[in-house]
């Protein structure tokens, strides 16, 4: 039992990782950049995010 709770907390972690593109990615690549205000769920606050465009 205590080992499916742990497997179900690690998953539950690995899950969370920041996936989030920066500016400079965005250039290595030769793509264009759109900075767009979005809503953050978990805080509930308006956050700059980075999306690369064709």
């Amino acid at each position: 039992m205590k080992l499916l709770i742990l497997l179900f907390y690690s998953i539950l972690f690995i899950s969370c990782t920041s996936n989030e593109n920066t500016i400079e990615d965005c250039t290595k690549v030769n793509k264009k950049y759109k900075i767009e205000n979005v809503l953050n769920y978990r805080t509930g606050e308006r956050v700059e995010k980075v999306f690369c465009i064709d």
